[in-house]
Formats: structure tokens, C-alpha cells, sequence
């Protein structure tokens, strides 16, 4: 099978990955699932849970991503703080440099689990590695508050305009929420319990990569992946096994 960009492929993400060529991809974004069986139950309308999550080759996983990938290029692997440990120690020993994990607040808080004895989750984890090393694109994404022109107090350089190195955790309104809250979810019909806003994906994107790169997602979901990459010029690749989630997957690349 010849492989496709701009596509979609409604098969495994194995399956998909072992017929790309080495170094075929110029960033990784994608939200594995993370062997938890996670499925809301607690909302008014219950989510079907989501497919493959009863565990996936994690290790083989992060081979696969790390053979893909061009030379100096970035990678986004969703994760969580009990997952986050076996995440890093793959990835690590697939041969990414681990630079950061992101925490990036949620468009909601999360209501599941003991409401009396745990603390709510208002943030998603984001494993950020790289295949060599890839400066930060520049970006029009966030001002700086300081003076423009201003010697910086690091190295003297003049203060530009517009960020180039942005803050690990993102909270407040100067960032976008790394989900949609209920009510603009509720638009797209719940398509997917762990749907990503595509504004804040649109962030990475233009962050980690240029203009006519190819981004990879091997679990696209309700396809917000794909959609931030064509919203902000790159092509994009990947797959989801569920034909419900690749049908509105479909029909969301169709209207947006």
C-alpha cells in the first residue's frame, strides 16, 4: 500500500506505522491510550470507551514513532501522572531526548474518580522529546509583556515582539485550554471522551514544525490533530481504529 498524506487510515496504528518509510515524519502529536479503560460514565451522556484502551505496546509504540521521525525534529506524546513513569522510560530508551513534560489546563475540570478524597483534574500531561535537536519556530502565537527593544537580563539581546520560548505550564487566558469545555463539545455531539481543542494543538504545531510538514498522529480520535495541521498549512498523517471516531473524524476534515 502506498502511503498517503492527508489521509487517514481507519486500520491499527502498528499496522500503519511498520509501512512508513524511516524519517518520513517532521513532528509527532498524538494521545495514546494509556491502558486505563477510560470512559466517562459520570456525564449525562455516557461516552463509549475508547478503543484499544485496555493497553497498547507502548515500547514497540515508541520504536516505531522514533523511526518515523525526521533527524531534528519534535515529538507530543499525551500521558498522565500515573502513566507518565513507564511513558518516559520507553520513549527514553527508544532515543528521544526528553526535554519537558507540558502541563496544559483543560477546558473543564475533571469531575471523575473520588470526589471527596483526590483532587480534581484541570490539566493534561504532554510528553515533549525530539529526535536530535530543532530550535522553536518564531511564532506570532504569544506577545511578551516586557518592553520591545529591551536588553533582555540572560544575554543582552533586544526583547522581540513576540515570544520565542514559552513557559512549560500553561493556565490563564494567554494560552488556549488543552480541551473543549462541555458546552462547545456538546456542539460536535461528544464525539470523542478525550477530544483535543484544536486551537491548542494549532500551538504546537506552529511551535515544533514549518509550513508543508508532514504531522503524525498514529491515534487521530475525532481527527483535531489533522484538522490543526491543515488549519495551519502542514499535511497530516495517521490513523484511528475505531470507525465511529474515523466517520466523525471524516465529517469534521469535511466541514472545517
Amino acid at each position: 500500500m502506498t502511503i498517503e498524506t492527508n489521509h487517514i487510515y481507519n486500520m491499527n496504528f502498528l499496522d500503519l506505522m511498520k509501512m512508513i518509510p524511516d524519517g518520513f515524519a517532521r513532528m509527532i502529536l498524538t494521545d495514546p491510550p494509556y491502558g486505563i479503560r477510560y470512559q466517562n460514565g459520570y456525564a449525562y451522556e455516557k461516552s463509549l470507551a475508547i478503543a484499544g484502551d485496555t493497553g497498547i505496546d507502548y515500547q514497540e509504540f515508541a520504536d516505531q514513532s522514533y523511526r518515523i521521525l525526521a533527524e531534528n525534529s519534535h515529538a507530543y506524546f499525551f500521558t498522565r501522572f500515573d502513566q507518565y513513569p513507564y511513558h518516559y522510560e520507553c520513549l527514553n530508551r527508544a532515543g528521544f531526548r526528553i526535554k519537558n513534560c507540558l502541563v496544559i489546563e483543560k477546558g473543564d475540570v475533571g469531575g471523575i474518580g473520588d470526589l471527596y478524597a483526590s483532587y480534581a483534574n484541570n490539566c493534561e500531561w504532554v510528553i515533549f522529546g525530539q529526535k536530535g535537536r530543532k530550535a522553536f519556530s518564531k511564532t506570532k502565537l504569544l506577545k511578551n509583556t516586557s518592553p520591545i527593544g529591551k536588553a533582555s537580563s540572560r544575554k543582552g539581546n533586544p526583547i522581540q515582539e513576540y515570544k520565542t520560548r514559552f513557559n512549560c505550564c500553561w493556565f490563564g487566558q494567554s494560552y488556549p485550554k488543552a480541551t473543549y469545555n462541555s458546552a462547545t463539545k456538546a456542539k460536535y455531539g461528544n464525539p470523542h471522551p478525550t477530544m483535543k481543542n484544536v486551537v491548542f494543538l494549532e500551538w504546537l504545531i506552529q511551535i515544533s514544525s514549518n509550513p508543508g510538514d508532514i504531522v503524525f498522529d498514529a491515534f487521530m480520535g475525532s481527527g483535531s490533530t489533522a484538522i490543526a495541521a491543515r488549519n495551519t498549512g502542514r499535511l497530516y498523517l495517521g490513523s484511528e481504529i475505531d470507525p465511529n471516531h474515523y466517520d466523525t473524524a471524516t465529517k469534521r476534515l469535511e466541514m472545517a
